[in-house]
């Protein structure tokens, strides 16, 4: 599972709601969610967020997927 979405999923939110709080769409957090590499604005916003690194929900995706391969 994306990181992004464990996060959102662990500290209840919807998608809906964690846009709001980010200031983007919903179908931006899903395209997010899907594999989409946000912004580094987007990216910082939701590392502050959820009070973590940028590294700690993009680049663990990036070791999830690359040791499954």
């Amino acid at each position: 599972m994306n990181k992004l979405k464990e996060l959102r999923i662990k500290y209840k939110l919807t998608q809906k709601e964690l846009a709001k709080n980010l200031g983007v769409t919903p179908d931006y957090i899903s395209q997010i969610e899907r594999g989409r590499i946000p912004g580094m604005e987007t990216a910082i916003k939701i590392a502050n967020f959820f009070n973590t690194t940028v590294d700690e929900i993009f680049l663990a995706n990036n070791r999830t997927k690359s040791s499954q391969q």
